[in-house]
């Protein structure tokens, strides 16, 4: 019998460090979504072709048709700053509601393109 009120006992007192372990952790998605992009490539499909673009750990955004720049993310919006492909073309910046996506997940928005026109993402990686 004693055994048994201490085996209660022992349960009833971890039960609220579990629970507490519980509600502090993050589970997976949560934890990815509050990275933003960091370490994801997306598959971009545009009026004008198609690229690939990865958002670098630290910030560095860099595309294959070559474009460079930044990204930053606050836990909500994502703002990328494209560096002009040449010394004539004018850097520009790009602020829009982030919507996370999982690995083959796709969407259409006009939030990554310059002018406003429609996009299609993927997200490869």
């Amino acid at each position: 019998m004693r055994r048994l009120v201490k085996s209660i006992l022992a349960a009833a007192l971890a039960l609220p460090a579990c629970m507490a372990l519980m509600l502090a952790a993050p589970d997976t998605a949560q934890a990815q979504s509050a990275l933003g992009p960091e370490g994801r490539v997306y598959a971009v499909e545009t009026r004008q072709g198609r690229y690939t673009a990865q958002f670098r750990r630290g910030g560095s955004y860099q595309d294959s048709r070559p474009r460079s720049g930044s990204w930053q993310f606050d836990g909500r919006t994502l703002c990328v700053l494209f560096h002009g492909a040449s010394r004539t073309e004018p850097e520009y910046e790009i602020c829009k509601p982030y919507r996370e996506l999982a690995v083959g997940e796709s969407y259409e928005t006009n939030a990554w393109t310059a002018d406003g026109s429609p996009a299609r993402i993927t997200r490869v990686e």
